[in-house]
């Protein structure tokens, strides 16, 4: 039992879970400039065939038009480095509840999350209305 409970907190620093310990990490994260009331969430875990899965959850998101006017949308994008930003999804978000959700996946396994404010969810690059970054590193 003993040697349980030392894994288990070896795996488990900080609130971040490594992948070498289960094929999991989470980090917390903090929304930025006129989002900084948010806060949550980024999972990656294994997904076989080399990918991850990417789960995101913000809580205290303000609207996206409070960002940018005209925005209608959060979209998440995942940009390896020195690259080019690749969308992978559309934030699932409740103005009433403040909260965004999203899943995606990437055979990447060292990279930024961006979320930004948009006009619609069918962009095709990112704004420069970031309502949170956070980097992701691991092992694939």
């Amino acid at each position: 039992m003993k040697k349980l409970v030392t894994l288990v907190l070896a795996c488990t620093l900080a609130g971040v879970t490594l992948i070498g310990c289960g094929g999991t990490q989470e980090f917390a994260v903090i929304g930025q400039h006129e989002a900084a009331s948010a806060d949550g969430t980024v999972r990656v875990e294994e997904a076989g065939g080399g990918n991850h899965l990417v789960t995101i959850h913000l809580e205290n998101l303000p609207p996206p038009e409070r960002l940018a006017a005209g925005s209608t949308a959060y979209v998440v994008w995942f940009v390896a480095s020195n690259a080019t930003p690749v969308k992978a999804a559309n934030l699932e978000y409740d103005p009433d509840t403040r909260v965004g959700d999203a899943m995606a996946t990437t055979p990447l396994s060292s990279f930024e999350v961006r979320i930004t404010a948009e006009r619609s969810n069918s962009v095709a690059s990112p704004s420069d209305k970031i309502a949170l970054t956070k980097r992701v590193t691991g092992e694939s």
